[in-house]
């Protein structure tokens, strides 16, 4: 890729951003590393929602960057389920997910407006995302370890995690968002305390750390390459469970259940 700005605005005209265009959700939060829970990194989701159940969303997928700047770095992706989908995962599966029932009631995720949106409007606006978002889980995947190397993604990806209480996180750490971001997780915990049902409990699965002291990592490996035999005629090929033509026209989706 090259050019310069001015080209880039003059291509932009032209260009198609579908999937872009349907996100609608602007989330400001803080995970930390499955295997290292000392560390916070900052993260703003912009989401869409890909399936529905009813008027539920059933599966948000967001993509996450460090700030809200035009400058953000991307440094990851994750996909928010509905309790009942995340019921239906196999065992194996949910020790890749955590809960959000704390960053909820504990004001840590905030539900992002314009900075003119008067602050009652955005409590208000919040309150039906809010709800439904206390009872999802989460599995998020950091591409760029932006604490260990801001200048250039290194590395393999990282497993993402959220916190679960009060004492995990450095209360200067939150300040500092808030200050930075204008809201008070403080407020917001109180506004929330009104309307959540905070004797809700996660789905057993989840959150895998609490109860073993164990998180996940990947690794890097090498492994024997899956390739054509020699002088055979076997030639990459599409492989998945639904028609490829389908998928190229964004319809290739299958039933959960």
């Amino acid at each position: 890729m090259s050019g310069t700005t001015d080209e880039y605005l003059s291509q932009s005209a032209m260009l198609s951003f579908g999937p872009i265009n349907a996100i609608h959700q602007h989330l400001s939060g803080l995970h930390c590393y499955a295997n290292d829970r000392t560390s916070v990194v900052a993260a703003h989701h912009f989401c869409s929602c890909v399936d529905h159940d009813g008027n539920e969303p059933k599966l948000r997928q967001c993509i996450i960057y460090d700030s809200d700047k035009p400058d953000a770095r991307l440094i990851g992706v994750e996909y928010v389920a509905s309790e009942d989908l995340f019921k239906s995962l196999p065992p194996e599966e949910k020790k890749y997910w955590h809960s959000h029932k704390y960053e909820v009631e504990s004001g840590q995720l905030v539900l992002k407006s314009k900075n003119w949106v008067p602050l009652a409007a955005e409590d208000l606006a919040e309150k039906p995302t809010m709800a439904q978002l206390q009872r999802t889980y989460g599995k998020t995947i950091h591409t760029w370890a932006i604490d260990e190397s801001p200048h250039v993604p290194l590395g393999p990806p990282r497993l993402m995690m959220s916190f679960t209480a009060d004492d995990q996180v450095d209360p200067s750490v939150l300040e500092a968002r808030d200050r930075v971001e204008g809201t008070s997780a403080q407020r917001k915990k109180a506004l929330r305390e009104g309307y959540l049902d905070t004797s809700y409990e996660p789905v057993e699965g989840c959150d895998q750390w609490m109860h073993g002291g164990k998180g996940v990592e990947f690794e890097v490996k090498e492994v024997d390459i899956a390739q054509p035999k020699a002088g055979g005629k076997t030639v990459a090929t599409w492989k998945g469970k639904q028609p490829f033509e389908k998928v190229l026209e964004g319809r290739g989706r299958l039933p959960l259940h």
